[in-house]
């Protein structure tokens, strides 16, 4: 009878020591981005940046001395990454906050290496090492005037629609605060010093003797379906002997528009399942009395040239600009088509680097994902973001996580690419906190 107790309450510590051990556990959600990423590259050294936040559950077991409970405690973080826009591998990863609530949080955009955010009070993060350097402390004591006026961060779980928020960023006029007073303030991301902003007309030119303004990057937000805004028709070639040149992409019913009256359209509807390919055509200006037209005379295919289910060329810039061209590279001379390999839930994307000589691909590659939700090209390396219906989830996923979006890195000369999936690291190591302002 002894013996039998002894075996049971053996059994019994060590059921209950292998559910401690399963009650202590943390989970992790999946890090979604805030608002945005942003690129930048000085010297070699290419850079990716966004803000993510993450929630974290921590499971853990309490006993008394009549029961034993396990309980759980959830914080939201905050946190800064790094990624080798070469390598597509993660360099950094810094914990900006953490709390206990959902908060409106978002990336807002860059200045002279500061990331401006809102989480949700203002900061300034140094991207070189991930520093908070202005916040609502620096900037009152630097303008002790406005200290009195500055907005306050929202309630928690107040969500201000974008036209409320008194936090703006823009490439014009940088950080613009709207304080409770209506005036409007930009504050200098070095100094934090607050100066009135004035609003520049649209037709006001900037006097010849102005210094050039600092760079601003406004943060590109991925899509959560296809990024179209990243694709472009056709690029106007520079002039040779042989007159003014166009090159770009025609479908059938575009090429008899063509042959009929010279006519095309500058747009092309991308969304729209259809094959083209690569054609050449001169440029011819018409002009009568109801103005100047470009006609697009003699269309002859390059010879070569695949053709591109759903196709489009890269453009050079991210799509949030307000100006786009054709990406081009020499050596060869050539651009970027992006398409699709078949169409439907297995359909995946495609990009060709192609010779405008002939049309023949110098490269061509296929990537697993099946929406290009973000294109962000720089000058040896495209940053691509896109989710892979394919790929292994996180042990830690639920049924309703969202797709993560995977990180490609395209080499443009070579079309190698490399890819990270967040989901797979969603406790990848952090480099100790930021929180306290220097």
């Amino acid at each position: 009878m002894k013996k039998a107790f002894f075996f049971l309450l053996i059994a019994a510590v060590a059921g209950l020591t292998i559910w401690i051990r399963l009650s202590n556990r943390i989970s992790l959600g999946q890090a979604e981005i805030l608002g945005g990423v942003v690129r930048t590259e000085i010297g070699d050294a290419e850079r990716l940046y966004y803000l993510t936040s993450q929630w974290e559950k921590r499971i853990f077991f309490t006993s008394g001395r009549a029961s034993a409970s396990r309980k759980t405690a959830s914080s939201l973080n905050i946190d800064l990454w790094e990624i080798d826009a070469a390598t597509a591998e993660p360099l950094s990863r810094r914990r900006l906050k953490r709390a206990e609530v959902n908060l409106d949080s978002t990336a807002l955009g860059m200045e002279q290496g500061i990331l401006w955010a809102r989480i949700p009070e203002l900061v300034g993060i140094r991207l070189a090492d991930g520093v908070i350097v202005v916040d609502r402390e620096k900037i009152a004591q630097r303008n002790p005037s406005i200290a009195g006026v500055f907005p306050k961060p929202p309630e928690t779980f107040q969500m201000l629609p974008s036209s409320m928020q008194p936090l703006r960023f823009s490439a014009e006029g940088g950080m613009v605060v709207r304080l409770d007073d209506a005036r409007e303030v930009r504050i200098d991301p070095v100094t934090a010093e607050a100066t009135p902003y004035i609003a520049k007309k649209q037709d006001a030119e900037p006097p010849a003797e102005a210094p050039p303004a600092p760079p601003r990057t406004e943060v590109f937000s991925p899509r959560n379906g296809m990024d179209w805004a990243a694709m472009l028709r056709g690029i106007v070639l520079p002039p040779n002997a042989d007159g003014k040149k166009w090159i770009g992409l025609l479908t059938e019913p575009d090429l008899a528009m063509m042959l009929e009256n010279s006519a095309l359209s500058s747009q092309m509807d991308f969304t729209k399942p259809q094959r083209s390919r690569l054609y050449r055509a001169t440029l011819h200006e018409e002009t009568s009395f109801m103005g100047t037209k470009i006609q697009h005379q003699n269309p002859t295919a390059l010879p070569e040239s695949p053709e591109f289910l759903m196709g489009g060329l890269l453009i050079q810039e991210s799509s949030d600009s307000y100006t786009k061209s054709v990406m081009w590279r020499s050596e060869p001379d050539s651009v970027f088509v992006l398409s699709r390999d078949r169409l439907g839930d297995e359909g995946r994307m495609q990009i060709a680097r192609i010779s405008i000589d002939k049309g023949a691909p110098v490269w061509s590659v296929a990537l697993p994902i099946s929406n290009l939700s973000a294109w962000l090209p720089g000058e040896h390396h495209a940053i691509i973001l896109g989710p892979d219906p394919s790929a292994p989830r996180s042990p830690m996923a639920e049924e309703n996580d969202n797709t993560a979006h995977h990180i490609l890195s395209l080499d443009l000369a070579t079309g190698e690419w490399k890819s990270f999936n967040p989901d797979l690291h969603r406790d990848w190591p952090i480099e100790g906190s930021t929180e306290k302002s220097k």
